[in-house]
């Protein structure tokens, strides 16, 4: 239990002991909008509910019990003051700062994890490229999304698998090798980016073709059968090259994303299991004939009618997923939640497969299933669309923030001897503007935004914790922690500020790992980052007399271990000088 939880902990305890009941829980307790009110709030509206009383007066009244405590010695608060319908309580800023430095002086990098998910396993599923497909931006932030969801929940104690799910069967690769095999081989580039382009054009003329053109629509249909049956050895020579030239840039991005997995799954794999658990869910009446198909009724359950086995006896997204259900849940033994992360236009999808996947096997999958429904991304200017082509891709995303990055490096005059500089604050620009708007609201993504160092970004963000490391260099003091006695010296507000925000830090980590929302831990680092930079400012370190100057050195010691911690839980690399 942190120092926060103690201390709300033990409020709710005094509470309840001065009501004679127990009405009151640690989680009651909020924040005031004004640090001046206090540091902790209890609103007594749900109180009055049980105890038939006005608000004031139970607020009043517990004022009066509770300062009555304090004055005999509770070492925690300094004290209660009822204003209005709210209880406000001041932590004793020596008791906070002694405790809350040295915890993280303690816990250092796991300053901010807990248990909570101790002995759960969960799998999480995400990215989801599909080879002969752009890895496009929607792309992007799935596989920035999925990776910290993953680092989230490993810090509340799960342990975690990672899979990939990948479509390598299907019209799309239809569309894509009915132009592909027209290339000569002699023609074929040599480099990876060239490699990915050409498939790109090949899917958009084929995709164009099977619009427009009849006879081009049945040969890309006949290829689409080929393709599934696996008897024509040019066009199963053409898919395998083409999706080895997919998967391969696709795992070039991953590795700059910092992205890995236990297994990547491919469509093909599951098919057939599609096949036998789409056959199961028949005999068992879960689902029914149709003009020749499989499909699924959802209207007695209030959901969307699907098929998961075409007329022509091949398994659709539907069907194979049943076979990728039972795939996951075979090659990794028990699992506690299998997370899907997946954009909302899956969210009809998703219903029915869970719910096919309860009926088919409950104890396999009730209530293990969740679809984390993140929202679109695009750029501010314009929409993206993958039939036509038109597709912003990651990779031109990264490549363009990391060439952004080197010229602003060279224009400031920071240092070009740390390796991958530009690299590692690129990608850090990306996935900080990729992250701090909620997964449940669309992105409109700004490059200038992204990469601006003075604004909440990424580069803000690294920017300070260099900063931090360079104070610390220049003090020429390797161990910042001072003794305990000279703590007592950081008591103006602006400290006692920076003391709470860093006290608050582990409730954000769970509370971002609960809702799936890195934002929670993005938000949280600017506003800390904001308030270090505005203490900096107006509050001497270096030339503060020796024992004060101990103290400040410790204080945004332990600011910089909370930006490495929240900043490598959204995947952002520090660094150490700029």
């Amino acid at each position: 239990m942190n120092t926060l939880e103690k201390i709300k902990s033990n409020i709710a305890k005094e509470i309840n002991k001065a009501l004679g009941k127990n009405l009151v829980q640690a989680s009651d307790l909020i924040y005031p909008p004004n640090a001046k009110l206090g540091n902790l709030s209890l609103p007594c509206f749900e109180i009055v509910k049980k105890l038939k009383k006005n608000p004031k007066e139970i607020a009043k009244e517990l004022e009066k019990e509770l300062n009555l405590e304090l004055s005999s010695g509770y070492p925690e608060l300094s004290s209660a003051k009822a204003i209005g319908p709210y209880l406000n309580f001041t932590i004793n800023k020596e008791y906070l700062t002694k405790e809350v430095l040295s915890e993280i002086d303690k816990q250092k990098n796991k300053y901010g994890q807990n248990k909570n998910l101790k002995e759960k396993i969960v799998m999480v599923e995400y990215a989801h490229p599909n080879p002969f497909k752009a890895f496009h931006i929607g792309h992007l932030r799935g596989t920035i999304l999925g990776e910290t969801i993953c680092k989230l929940l490993e810090a509340q104690g799960a342990k975690i698998s990672r899979v990939n799910y990948q479509g390598d069967v299907g019209m799309h690769i239809a569309k894509c090798l009915w132009a592909f095999q027209k290339i000569d081989p002699k023609n074929y580039p040599k480099e990876s980016a060239d490699k990915v382009a050409l498939i790109g054009k090949c899917y958009s003329q084929g995709a164009a073709a099977f619009e427009k053109d009849e006879k081009a629509k049945k040969e890309i249909a006949e290829i689409n059968k080929l393709i599934y049956s696996q008897k024509d050895k040019e066009i199963n020579k053409l898919w395998k090259l083409g999706k080895k030239w997919s998967l391969e840039n696709f795992q070039e991005i991953f590795k700059r994303l910092g992205a890995r997995f236990e297994y990547e799954y491919m469509e093909s794999e599951v098919m057939d299991a599609g096949v036998k658990y789409t056959k199961k869910a028949l005999t068992k009446k879960i689902l029914e004939k149709s003009q020749g198909a499989i499909i699924f009724n959802g209207k007695k359950y209030g959901l969307d009618t699907r098929v998961f086995l075409n007329s022509e006896g091949l398994p659709t997204y539907e069907g194979k997923e049943l076979g990728l259900a039972y795939r996951e849940a075979g090659d990794f033994g028990r699992i506690d939640l299998f997370i899907h992360n997946v954009a909302v236009e899956q969210i009809s999808f998703f219903k029915v497969i869970f719910k096919v996947l309860e009926l088919l096997d409950p104890e396999k999958f009730k209530n293990k299933k969740y679809h984390n429904a993140y929202e679109f991304v695009g750029l501010k200017k314009g929409k993206m669309s993958s039939r036509k082509g038109e597709v912003v891709l990651g990779s031109d995303i990264l490549d363009e923030a990391r060439q952004r990055i080197a010229k602003i490096i060279k224009e400031k005059g920071f240092t070009e001897n740390v390796k991958n500089l530009d690299e590692k604050i690129g990608v850090g620009a990306i996935k900080y503007s990729f992250l701090k708007i909620s997964p449940f609201k669309y992105l409109a993504f700004d490059m200038e935004e992204s990469i601006n160092f003075s604004g909440d970004s990424g580069p803000y963000l690294q920017y300070t914790y260099a900063r931090i490391q360079s104070i610390l260099r220049k003090s020429g003091i390797k161990d910042t922690k001072c003794p305990i006695g000279h703590l007592v010296s950081l008591v103006s507000e602006k400290e006692h500020n920076l003391i709470m925000r860093l006290a608050k830090y582990p409730e954000t980590v769970e509370k971002a790992g609960q809702n799936y929302d890195p934002s929670e831990v993005a938000k949280y680092l600017f506003d800390l980052a904001k308030e270090f930079n505005d203490y900096y400012h107006h509050v001497p370190i270096l030339k503060a007399e020796e024992k004060i100057r101990e103290a400040r050195l410790t204080l945004i010691n332990s600011v910089a271990q909370i930006l490495k911690n929240g900043l490598e839980l959204l995947g952002i690399e520090t660094v150490e000088k700029m």
